[in-house]
């Protein structure tokens, strides 16, 4: 199934267990209610140009950073960077006396070992599951390998103009997750993760990633809950809607500048389906950093690799003489470092609830209805300067932090902190979230 029909697909019906879709591939650019989703009203931030120039930019990039831009211009003297990327897709070159180089093979090819490596760990280390419940830090190879089969590392003779735009996509994307930091956000963490509210200009202004590339993994987010506003996010928790057979949200790409900070080129989103036969199926879908669903989800994402707080991964331990060896593999796959994810280097998130701070008296508005009759959930979100105490020496607190004689820089000092998705007014019952139709009289309208 294309992305572009999975979207019109999931925004075409209410947010209900969808049926099952067909084969799940990248698409080409064009119109539907998913490019609300994708892009938003407008652009997003930092982007100039058409759809393929965004990606023409990504793509020469990566190409130089997997080494085959140099091997161009020392084997073939063709200079990488002077070639037309933002205007063509350029996935062949011909090289002295007519040869024709498969630019994008040859990308593939540096990836192929790493694409085999961990294709060969995933069989032995375990199945996915399904539903892609259930997820450890031992199975983001298996996500990532499954990006890519083994048809794509082929030479091309690109012949089927409807073939060309997939797998430029494909190998950019599949090529960029291999040069990527791996990490994990544990189940309980990735509704919280991808639906964070907006972050505010200046946390934005900070963020900066600890990668040229970084790939974050989850457990599926249905699409809708990645739309959906507070009062729908809340409905959709409470009917049990934010994970599910649907089309959902798996994780990120996200690109660095040289600087750390964020490539607003493109990110890319990890959308997932499932096929026919059960069995979820995944792809990365380009999408533009804004205020629109998609680019909150990959500013959230952005912030967590940003200010959170992430496990290094455990030492592998050693393979041994045969370190691709089923046994080596075996004894890797069942140790604790293993699973815990040594074998891909995977960062896993680990959450601190920030300290508790004094509630402050609120008063009833003035356009106050009345007692409030039901509770709601606030999304999660990032707080751009909550106080932190500073401690000395042994761990005691050297002052007040919010009390008289609080001193900032003396006795607290902020930070930014994550706050998970919180239940407010837990007294009260949730509204009621089904709605109900009442079919029309017939003769009442003919009144």
């Amino acid at each position: 199934m294309s992305v572009q029909r999975l979207l019109d697909t999931a925004f075409a019906r209410p947010a209900l267990p969808g049926a099952r879709a067909g084969r799940f591939d990248v698409a080409d650019m064009g119109t539907g209610p998913w490019k609300q989703f994708l892009l938003g009203s407008h652009r997003g931030s930092g982007r100039t140009g058409s759809w393929d120039e965004q990606l023409g930019i990504l793509w020469r990039r990566v190409v130089a950073e997997c080494g085959v831009a140099q091997q161009l211009a020392a084997e073939y003297d063709i200079g990488w960077e002077q070639l037309p990327h933002e205007t063509q897709a350029v996935l062949a070159v011909a090289g002295p006396g007519d040869v024709v180089i498969d630019v994008a093979a040859e990308v593939l090819a540096t990836r192929h070992a790493d694409w085999k490596r961990e294709r060969r760990y995933a069989r032995i280390h375990r199945r996915l599951p399904a539903d892609l419940t259930g997820l450890v830090p031992a199975d983001v190879g298996a996500v990532r390998s499954g990006l890519l089969d083994e048809n794509d590392f082929r030479a091309s003779d690109y012949q089927d103009p409807r073939e060309r735009f997939p797998r430029w996509v494909r190998t950019l994307t599949g090529t960029a997750a291999y040069l990527a930091a791996a990490h994990l956000v544990p189940a309980d963490l990735a509704l919280d993760v991808a639906t964070t509210a907006p972050l505010d200009e200046q946390t934005r202004a900070a963020l900066r990633l600890p990668a040229p590339w970084s790939l974050v993994v989850h457990e599926p987010v249905t699409l809708h809950a990645l739309e959906a506003d507070d009062d729908e996010l809340a409905a959709l928790i409470d009917a049990g809607l934010c994970a599910g057979p649907q089309p959902a949200v798996l994780g990120a790409l996200l690109a660095a500048r040289p600087d750390g900070r964020i490539d607003t080129t493109s990110g890319f989103l990890l959308l997932s389906s499932l096929n026919d036969d059960g069995a979820r199926s995944w792809a990365l879908q380009s999408a533009a950093y804004g205020d629109h669903a998609a680019g909150r989800a990959l500013y959230g994402y952005a912030a967590q690799l940003a200010f959170g707080r992430w496990t290094p991964p455990p030492v592998l331990p050693d393979p041994g003489l045969r370190p691709m060896s089923r046994s080596a593999l075996g004894r890797i796959a069942a140790s604790e470092a293993g699973r815990a994810g040594a074998f891909h280097a995977v960062r896993v998130l680990d959450f601190t609830p920030p300290p508790e701070e004094p509630s402050e008296p609120r008063s009833a508005p003035a356009t106050s209805r009345g007692p409030l009759m039901y509770g709601t959930f606030r999304r999660a979100f990032w707080s751009p300067g909550k106080r932190i105490g500073i401690r000395d020496s042994t761990g005691k607190l050297v002052g007040p932090v919010y009390k008289d004689g609080a001193v900032e820089g003396v006795t607290f000092t902020r930070e930014r902190r994550f706050f998970r998705r919180t239940r407010i007014r837990p007294d009260l019952p949730l509204a009621p979230s089904t709605a109900v139709y009442r079919i029309p009289d017939p003769k009442a309208e003919r009144r």
